[in-house]
């Protein structure tokens, strides 16, 4: 090692700390993206996060040009030299370069490979800037594993209720901001202000405790295994998708308007009524929604409405979706519903 590399070693040191402190997989992504810009000679460096049909549906982008983060979540469009660094990693498992200084690192998580991770170099990597990356790409395999398994829930590998709070919170940040998205060639695209309706529903699994009683607990898990199978074909990549607690489950959507949220969630629903679960035969959800529009408040409140319309599902017979909001403007709900008047299970 050479006297400056021995000079920077308090300076990656430091870095190597900070990233830890971090608890949030999406601010250790930004986070981990500007450490390594300011330790090495980049044009500009990216994540790509691809869900497990080999899709991508999250791009996390920095310029050093002028020092701006883009963050795409659909439509993403890979660049033919990422297509074919994808296609090469899949196969060998090796980085990938190439002759215009791009290098292209796998991102390893718990579950194996999650992304890539893009970094154009403004001229070829020294021997302690290679150490540099491989040291925190070590470092962060095994972090973000941490992150990751901290965040999913075991059995499904939803998010899990803790996450919650944090994922309502960044909502709001978007919905106090007008946002704009950047695509990779840098063309700006700005996002429709119809688009940012964030709607919650509540999806509880009927008569679960029959199922458990009569089938054993076993079967039990499976069923809420598979339904967590069919919850992440049924929604998109960037959908936010939870298992709350027992047999109850959270979706967030983002989508232009009221009708299209019922569309999606209508579908799921009859996803469920029609899959034939293993020795168990036809299980069926209930399901309450309500629309996220506080830029500030707080996350129960929100979950509290999208109760009441699960209760008055529940009431009214099961296997069955209500809006909160079309609830209260039909006059249907009056203020909340006692948990003790109906039967949850």
């Amino acid at each position: 090692m050479n006297s400056k590399s021995i000079e920077n070693t308090p300076l990656i040191l430091s870095k190597f700390a900070s990233l830890t402190a971090i608890r949030d997989i999406d601010a250790y992504e930004l986070s981990f993206l500007k450490t390594l810009t300011e330790l090495l000679k980049v044009k500009d460096i990216s994540i790509y996060k691809f869900n497990n049909i080999n899709t991508p549906y999250r791009l996390v982008h920095y310029s050093t040009k002028n020092a701006s983060i883009d963050i795409q979540v659909e439509n993403i469009k890979l660049p033919d030299e990422i297509k074919e660094a994808h296609e090469k990693i899949q196969a060998s498992g090796k980085i990938y370069k190439n002759k215009h200084n791009l290098i292209v690192y796998p991102i390893i998580g718990f579950k194996g490979n999650l992304g890539y991770l893009a970094i154009n170099l403004l001229k070829g990597l020294t021997e302690i800037e290679t150490k540099i990356i491989s040291s925190l790409l070590n470092i962060s395999h095994n972090y973000y594993s941490l992150l990751e398994e901290n965040q999913k829930d075991k059995l499904t590998g939803l998010l899990n209720r803790k996450t919650f709070d944090d994922n309502i919170s960044k909502i709001q940040d978007i919905l106090n901001t007008e946002h704009q998205f950047i695509d990779y060639e840098g063309k700006e695209k700005r996002a429709d202000k119809n688009i940012n309706q964030f709607w919650l529903a509540i999806f509880d699994i009927d008569h679960f405790k029959r199922i458990n009683d009569n089938f054993g607990h076993v079967y039990g898990d499976e069923v809420l295994l598979l339904l967590s199978q069919l919850m992440k074909k049924s929604f998109r990549a960037n959908d936010l998708l939870f298992r709350f607690g027992g047999e109850e489950f959270i979706s967030i959507v983002q989508v232009c308007n009221k009708e299209t949220a019922e569309q999606v969630l209508e579908r799921f629903r009859k996803t469920i009524e029609s899959f034939d679960f293993p020795q168990v035969g036809q299980v069926t959800i209930s399901s309450g929604v309500t629309q996220i529009m506080e830029k500030l408040g707080i996350a129960s409140d929100i979950v509290g409405r999208a109760d009441q319309a699960l209760y008055y599902a529940k009431e009214m017979g099961r296997n069955r979706l209500y809006f909160y909001e079309s609830l209260v403007n039909e006059g249907l709900l009056e203020g909340k519903i006692k948990e003790g008047d109906i039967e949850l299970f």
